[in-house]
């Protein structure tokens, strides 16, 4: 672990205001977005599925749920080119 020498003094005033400045562009920010409206679902797999569905998920970087979630979107998507 790294000694550092402790401040000297008060920070520059150049500092102060600058700080200042960004914490009051972030008052100005965009307001964040409205929570997403998910609804938990129970769904039953086969172990065997299952197992392949967390496989697939983890080679994306996913959560098991985001990638039933994308395959699902994807394959309705793909139905309604169909129609």
């Amino acid at each position: 672990m790294a000694v550092a020498r402790k401040p000297t003094g008060k920070p520059a005033r150049d500092t102060e205001a600058a700080a200042e400045r960004f914490i009051t562009g972030a008052v100005r920010a965009a307001p964040p977005a409205e929570p997403s409206r998910k609804t938990p679902v129970m769904m039953r797999f086969d172990a065997g599925l299952l197992a392949r569905v967390d496989g697939a998920a983890k080679r994306r970087g996913i959560s098991r749920s985001a990638w039933i979630a994308y395959t699902v979107s994807a394959a309705l998507d793909n139905e309604g080119s169909r129609a």
